[in-house]
C-alpha cells in the first residue's frame, strides 16, 4: 500500500521553500504576548499577583459599615485567612483616603481602632504584620492619635518589628516607614523602646550586614535634631560618632558629623553631649591620619 501524497517527500529529499511540511514540528516563539499567557495560565480567581484575596469595598456604604466589617475580620483570630486579612488592612486605608479621620465618619472611637489594628501586629505572617504597620501609619495625623497609640503600648509592637529578622525586609521597612511618622507628628513624644531598637541596629549592623543599618541611622540623626534628649539618654549620639569612622562614604560622614557639630553650636542641646564619651570619640575622628 502506497504512502499519501503529503508524506511522501519531494524529489531532491526536500521540501520547496515557503511550505512547511505537514505534521513537522515548529518550535514556539520565543515571547508569548499577555494575552497568550492570560489563556494559557489564567490567574487564580478572588486573588491578585501578591497572594491578597481581592476583598470588595463598597465607597457607597456607610463608612462605620464598611469599617466594621473590616476590624471584625482583623480581629477574629480564627475563621479568616492571612491573606483576607491583608485585604481587609489594605480597604482600611482606602477607606482612609476616602472619608478622613473623622470619627463621626467612622463611626469608631479611635482607642477601639487601635486595639483592632494592634492585633494584626501580633499576627504570625510578616505581610500581614507590614500591613497593620501601614494602616497604623495612615491612622496616626496629629498628635492626640499618636498619644493614644503610645498609651495602648503599641511602641513596644513597632519595635519588635524592626529589631526581627533581617529576611523580613517589607515589614521593617513599614516599620521605620512609620516611626518617621512619628517622629513628622510630634517627635517629643518618640518613645525610649522605638529609640533602643534603631540604636541597636546602628550599633550591630554593620558587623550583622543589615541593609537596614543606614535607614536606622539616618533615622537617628532625624531624631537627634528634633528630640536630643530620647537619643542621648540612650547612647544614640555615641552610635552616630561610631558610624562615621565605620563608614567610607564621605557624604554620609558629612551628614552624621553635622548632626553632632549642631547639637554642640546650640547651648540647649550643648549639654546632652558627654564629654567623657562622645567628645572623645568626637576628637579622635579629627586627629586620625587616614582619610574618612
Amino acid at each position: 500500500m502506497g504512502f499519501p501524497s503529503w508524506e511522501m517527500p519531494p524529489p531532491g529529499g526536500r521540501a520547496p521553500e515557503g511550505r512547511a511540511r505537514r505534521g513537522a514540528f515548529h518550535p514556539p516563539s520565543k515571547a508569548l504576548s499577555r494575552s497568550r499567557v492570560g489563556i494559557l495560565f489564567p490567574p487564580r480567581p478572588g486573588r491578585n499577583d501578591s497572594g491578597e484575596e481581592n476583598v470588595p469595598l463598597d465607597l457607597t456604604r456607610e463608612p462605620s459599615d464598611n469599617l466594621r466589617e473590616i476590624l471584625q475580620n482583623v480581629a477574629k483570630l480564627q475563621g479568616v485567612s492571612n491573606m483576607r486579612k491583608l485585604g481587609h488592612l489594605n480597604n482600611f486605608t482606602k477607606l482612609l483616603c476616602d472619608i478622613g479621620h473623622s470619627e463621626e465618619k467612622l463611626g469608631f472611637n479611635y482607642e477601639d481602632i487601635i486595639i483592632c489594628l494592634r492585633l494584626a501586629l501580633l499576627n504570625e505572617a510578616k505581610e500581614v504584620r507590614a500591613a497593620g504597620l501601614r494602616a497604623l501609619r495612615y491612622l496616626i495625623q496629629d498628635s492626640s492619635i499618636l498619644q493614644k497609640v503610645l498609651k495602648l503600648k503599641v511602641d513596644y509592637l513597632i519595635a519588635r518589628c524592626i529589631d526581627i529578622q533581617q529576611s523580613n525586609e517589607v515589614e521593617r521597612t513599614q516599620a521605620l516607614r512609620l516611626v518617621r511618622k512619628m517622629i513628622t507628628v510630634n517627635a517629643s513624644l518618640f518613645p525610649s523602646s522605638v529609640a533602643n531598637s534603631l540604636i541597636a541596629v546602628g550599633n550591630d549592623g554593620l558587623q550583622e550586614r543589615d541593609r537596614m543599618v543606614r535607614a536606622c541611622i539616618a533615622i537617628i540623626c532625624e531624631l537627634a535634631l528634633q528630640n536630643p534628649e530620647v537619643v542621648a539618654l540612650r547612647g544614640g549620639l555615641n552610635t552616630i560618632l561610631k558610624n562615621v569612622i565605620d563608614c567610607q562614604l564621605s557624604r554620609i560622614n558629612e551628614a552624621l558629623i553635622t548632626t553632632i557639630l549642631h547639637l554642640l553650636n546650640h547651648p540647649k542641646t550643648r549639654q546632652y553631649v558627654r564629654a567623657d564619651v562622645e567628645l572623645e570619640v568626637g576628637s579622635l575622628i579629627f586627629s586620625c591620619n587616614f582619610k574618612i
